[in-house]
């Protein structure tokens, strides 16, 4: 459907956008901007001053760039095993 069957989709990273505290009022704002500038918005932490979502790892200098923002952190995910697992 006038994709390029050779192309594969870039690989995306889950961050974590941490807006400047004077930007806190205009959280739905800065997540616009961050939408345009290539990250897909899954959850919106107004309270906390963070958006979570996912980009191209390329487009980190991007949203870091985008006014209102603090930092990108990359999320960071761990995984417990079940208290019945072997210990490691």
């Amino acid at each position: 459907m006038g994709d390029d069957p050779g192309q594969q989709p870039a690989e995306t990273v889950g961050y974590i956008v941490t807006v400047q505290s004077q930007y806190l009022g205009r959280v739905e704002e800065v997540t616009g901007q961050l939408e345009s500038a290539g990250m897909t918005v899954e959850r919106v932490l107004g309270t906390l001053g963070q958006i979570i979502g996912r980009a191209e790892e390329a487009k980190r200098t991007t949203l870091a760039g985008v006014e209102g923002v603090q930092s990108v952190d990359p999320e960071r995910r761990f995984r417990i095993n079940p208290p019945d697992s072997d210990i490691q």
